[in-house]
């Protein structure tokens, strides 16, 4: 049984990011059906975003006074009402009363997972086992979504009753050894104010990095979200049925390799060594900077499915690394704080305003512009920020070498 929880984790996770891939994945079908603009498009997909940060610091003060297992178990529950009403509704309020939902309920899920999976040794590994889900639930959103043609409503309510089941199963009295699992990391109570928890976040100068970085990560990730199907069907004149397929191909194959390659670099980094983390997040930006530039100028399918390969993997990877970095950088008592703090921050001002910023630029400059202006941009401010980190950091510690991983 001793499996049984991040088992549970990892199946809630999957359905987490289906549901977000498949509702946007859908928009070339949703727009014609509800008379949707590029904005109004754009801002379907800003309130999930909108709702999940504003909910992500509450679930962090929560954490340290509510049972994990009951927050996950609302959580799970909260956004498969979401979809429900989203998948059932018949105009444009139900969509963004859904979505809402949707985003307060894997608020919960996005903060409380990694808390009971990341904080002990092979931390990164579990995590990345964890976000594995990401790579498999976004491709199978892409491949529900380029079969579901006419009967969308069908489509959007299949996660549904497996997210009820799930809701309840976390409630399950699972034991190993006299105490619940997500209990054997045992961490001091928290002595600081919640205030001052979250003020760290701008405080401490590797925190303000990795919110930094991770806000980047979530602009890319988001704008990519909500447009990659309009992109490629509009831009690059693939039918949906082929950018259904390219997409799913590409985010499996470069998300699994990502992450678990992320998660396993991430142990392999000696315990106390910041300058270690920082210097696999600059790797792994500069492979996501790479990878979209070559999207962006590739003339034949080969090589977009390459760069959307490479850049799906090392996105996905700075998932996990920017997650164990987090916790590697803060005290036990404080991830909580942290994690939902920074995951409000980095919504806030990366994949909240992302949709809505390239559905304005299309509108009047063409989303072709939109998407060259608004993505490579940002991916080369972040890979400036966390190398120039990395270098500060490696030179307070007066390395003269680069083995940042143990042996």
């Amino acid at each position: 049984m001793a499996v049984f929880l991040p088992v549970l984790l990892f199946l809630s996770n999957l359905l987490n990011y289906l549901d977000r891939q498949l509702f946007t994945a859908l928009f070339p079908v949703l727009a014609p059906a509800y008379h949707l603009s590029d904005t109004k498009m754009g801002l379907l997909g800003s309130s999930f975003t909108l709702s999940y940060l504003l909910a992500a610091p509450v679930v962090g003060v929560l954490l340290d006074r509510v049972s994990p297992r009951i927050l996950l178990s609302a959580g799970v529950l909260v956004f498969s009402l979401g979809m429900a009403i989203a998948s059932t509704a018949s105009g444009t309020v139900g969509l963004f009363s859904g979505r809402i939902l949707t985003g307060v309920g894997e608020a919960s899920l996005i903060v409380v997972g990694p808390r009971i999976l990341g904080g002990r040794k092979g931390g990164g590994v579990r995590l990345g086992l964890f976000f594995l889900a990401l790579p498999l639930g976004v491709a199978t959103g892409f491949l529900l979504a380029s079969r579901a043609l006419s009967d969308f409503h069908r489509i959007l309510f299949l996660p549904v009753l497996p997210g009820i089941l799930l809701g309840g199963m976390f409630l399950l009295p699972f034991v190993k050894g006299g105490q619940t699992p997500e209990k054997v990391d045992d961490c001091s109570p928290p002595s600081l104010p919640v205030i001052s928890r979250f003020s760290l976040l701008f405080l401490d100068a590797r925190l303000r990095t990795l919110v930094f970085l991770q806000s980047v990560t979530f602009f890319v990730m988001g704008g990519m979200a909500v447009w990659l199907s309009v992109y490629l069907t509009r831009v690059r004149h693939l039918s949906i049925r082929e950018a259904g397929q390219t997409s799913a191909v590409a985010l499996v194959i470069g998300g699994v390799v990502g992450i678990l390659l992320s998660g396993y670099f991430c142990d392999k980094i000696k315990e106390g060594d910041p300058a270690g983390m920082f210097f696999l997040l600059s790797r792994t930006q500069f492979l996501a900077l790479a990878g979209i530039c070559l999207v962006l100028v590739a003339d034949r399918r080969s090589l977009l499915l390459v760069g959307m390969v490479l850049s799906s993997g090392a996105l996905f990877g700075l998932n996990v690394s920017l997650v164990a970095a987090f916790m590697r950088v803060s005290a036990p008592s404080l991830w909580g704080c942290v994690l939902g703090g920074g995951l409000f921050l980095s919504h806030l001002g990366g994949d909240l305003p992302a949709g809505t910023l390239i559905g304005i630029i299309s509108t009047h400059l063409g989303l072709k512009a939109g998407v060259e202006i608004l993505l490579p941009g940002p991916l080369l401010a972040g890979l400036l920020v966390v190398s120039w980190r990395g270098m500060r950091e490696r030179a307070q510690i007066g390395s003269s070498g680069p083995p940042f991983f143990s042996g």
